[in-house]
């Protein structure tokens, strides 16, 4: 019998409450909970759907993880970091997030053939109670899904929906037989992940590869005409922050992935017009050119949710942090730009760093200027040069850095309490091995967590500033930088444009600023990368800081670069906007100075252009060159927004005009008229910059 969500969301509740109650293994109760959900959903059959139903239960699950954590936010009430934590001086967190699950195995059994794939394993190793508990506990939620498809399957046919109930029916039995099937079986299991099993589904992985096989046992007419249905049906999910996929990169032998699907597809999502789905294009040397070409094409048109990323940066990065260098061939990526290695749960969002208020807190003597609270350490060096400034700099910092992992670690012990993902768990071939939950047992064969550094620019070009002004040409003394500050450039606003216009800055590439965002993130990955979590697994440096650059922000005060108090911090790893003033090759050949082989967690820089630039055969030209000029010296990923000032402007006066125009936020799409005043503002004043 169906039940209403209020229904399923009481039940889901009630279970959860009486587990904690009575102590309960949460795997168990969270499997018992999931085989009601599939049992009692309410299914719907969209006419524009062409792949699979709607149900009425997302989120359930990601509730339930609340309530528990509600139940115990103690871990951090007394461990003396709260301060720190609420000045956004850092974060730590749990991630369930952010995940992609195996998907060669997704798609080539089917979800009938990860149910046998438990039974085998069980077989096997399922004399150990423990393991039994997972198998036996995974076989009873995998049953459930197998009846849920069942029941899909017949409100389709009900509905008339031969070609959707048809293939549903198929996949009750077998695994996926052709390129619909495939298609169907990607978004049958992205339901079951992110609706039933409550844990993100952020990548649907490397299509081009995984659907190749049946693309070739069908015809390129029909397979075109499907793509574009997949794409749409993929964009009506509206998941928070876009779905994305893959295309193109290396196989596990490092010959090309690319394939006739690769162009399909970006065909495809170019005829779409969506705004909910992006797309990472992972670009190796043996990458065909004609391949970037089109998808630099579709950038420079509009169709801008595509984010370029070096093949080999990611895999050296993964091998670096100690992966098997099989496991970095195969990597994913999840969310806005992160990567893990095939075997890996990526956590890419555990934890963060503010960079200005690390220096904030060196020029204050431990004490945050907006608060007067002391959330960093007392002065250990007087700032009497530059490189003392510099040394308690990164003192601050390595605490800072310090706090976010103590933060993180101590919630992750709990993870086993707070969720169980049987579904999720059942694609990761060390979860089946070990006989164990991703979450409550930690069995992932790459178990890492996160910290990411935001604010880099806003910290070179500070540190910089105070270099020039203080100690290079002595038009201040440090202790009348501090007073200004702290005052936020009370009465100082000649000072504070001629910093801001007329000292070099970080994007410029001027070898001195450069070094110091060079030598910051050495010292970073020096702090962070490698160090042990509290789940086995090990620490990965990060670069990008989508809009969390707005809240910390508004938590640190005035910047020696002449930003006030208050405003956002600059953006990933890229120059602060409208300091990239000698252009685009020159901002990306700042960026490409970073060894972003150590920050596997991902390093993106945004480049803004006007559409002027970028027209014609000249203008993709050389949009390809600079790219690739940028991964050969090292670059990890970029995006771009190509802008047009009118437009914009034009869109801001009459959204109801421009319905379609998107911009890149951060590590996602949104149109333009959904933004907030100051969101448009802020893009109209980066497009008259470039």
């Amino acid at each position: 019998m169906t039940e209403n969500r209020e229904q399923l969301v009481a039940f889901a509740h009630g279970l959860a409450k009486e587990a904690v109650e009575k102590n309960y293994d949460v795997f168990e109760t969270d499997c018992k909970i999931l085989t009601h959900l599939l049992d009692c959903c309410e299914i719907t059959v969209p006419a524009e759907n062409r792949f699979f139903v709607k149900v009425n239960c997302g989120g359930i699950q990601h509730s339930v993880i609340r309530l528990r954590r509600a139940n115990h936010a103690r871990i951090t009430e007394d461990n003396g970091l709260t301060d720190g934590r609420t000045a956004l001086a850092f974060t730590g967190d749990w991630d369930f997030g952010h995940t992609c699950a195996e998907w060669d195995s997704i798609i080539s059994l089917g979800v009938y053939g990860l149910r046998k794939r438990i039974d085998e394993y069980a077989k096997a190793k399922g004399n150990d109670e423990k393991k039994a508990r997972f198998y036996k506990n995974s076989a009873m939620v995998f049953d459930a899904a197998l009846r849920f498809i069942k029941r899909a399957s017949d409100e389709a046919k009900k509905h008339g929906r031969t070609e959707m109930a048809e293939g549903l029916e198929n996949l009750c039995n077998a695994a996926p037989a052709n390129i619909y099937e495939a298609m169907q079986t990607s978004i049958l299991y992205y339901t079951l992940q992110q609706y039933f099993d409550g844990t993100f589904l952020r990548t649907l992985g490397r299509l081009d590869e995984l659907f190749f096989p049946f693309y070739k046992k069908s015809e390129e007419e029909y397979v075109r005409a499907l793509l574009v249905d997949y794409i749409r049906e993929i964009d009506r999910i509206k998941a928070l922050a876009n779905i994305p996929f893959a295309l193109g990169g290396t196989d596990k032998n490092g010959k090309s992935s690319a394939n006739e699907l690769s162009y399909m597809f970006i065909a495809a999502y170019r005829e779409a017009k969506v705004s909910n789905v992006k797309l990472h294009l992972l670009c190796a040397d043996s990458t065909p050119k004609s391949l970037i070409e089109q998808a630099l094409d579709a950038v420079r048109n509009g169709d801008n949710s595509i984010v370029f990323m070096s093949d080999k940066r990611i895999i050296d990065s993964l091998i670096k942090l100690g992966e098997d260098e099989e496991d970095a061939r195969r990597y994913h990526v999840v969310g806005c730009y992160e990567c893990g290695g095939y075997g890996e749960i990526t956590c890419s969002c555990n934890a963060r760093v503010n960079l200005p208020k690390a220096l904030e807190l060196a020029l204050n003597d431990g004490v945050d200027m907006l608060t007067g609270k002391r959330i960093g350490l007392p002065a250990a060096y007087p700032l009497t040069s530059y490189e003392n400034v510099y040394a308690e700099f990164t003192r601050q910092l390595e605490y800072l850095c310090n706090c976010a992992m103590k933060e993180t670690n101590e919630r992750q012990k709990i993870d086993g309490l707070l969720h169980g993902a049987p579904i999720f768990s059942a694609t990761y071939a060390s979860a089946l091995e070990k006989g164990g939950d991703i979450y409550c047992d930690h069995s992932a064969k790459y178990d890492n967590s996160s910290v990411n550094a935001l604010g880099l620019a806003t910290a070179t070009d500070s540190l910089y500033t105070i270099k020039k002004l203080v100690f290079d040409d002595k038009t201040l003394t440090m202790d009348q930088l501090i007073r200004i500050l702290r005052s936020d450039w009370d009465g100082e606003e000649i000072l504070r444009l001629t910093v801001k216009n007329r000292l070099t800055k970080y994007g410029m590439d001027d070898d001195e600023v450069d070094g110091i965002a060079t030598d910051i993130v050495n010292k970073l990955a020096s702090f962070i990368s490698g160090k042990p979590n509290a789940k086995g697994g090990k620490y990965r440096l990060g670069l990008f800081s989508i809009d969390w650059r707005h809240p910390f922000g508004e938590k640190t005060a005035a910047s020696a670069d002449g930003r006030k108090a208050r405003e956002p911090l600059s953006q990933n790893t890229g120059a602060t906007f409208g300091f990239d003033r000698n252009g685009a090759t020159s901002h990306l050949l700042s960026v490409s100075k970073l060894d972003t082989m150590q920050t596997p967690n991902g390093a993106i820089v945004d480049i803004d252009l006007h559409s002027s630039a970028v027209v014609g055969k000249n203008g993709l030209e050389s949009l390809v060159s600079t790219l690739l000029t940028y991964f050969a010296r090292g670059g990890f990923a970029v995006h771009y927004n190509v802008l047009d000032t009118e437009v914009l402007k034009a869109a801001k006066a009459h959204p109801e005009m421009y319905p379609n125009l998107q911009v890149r936020l951060c590590g996602w799409n949104v149109l333009f008229a959904s933004l907030s005043e100051k969101e448009k503002d802020e893009f109209i004043a980066r497009s008259m910059r470039v």
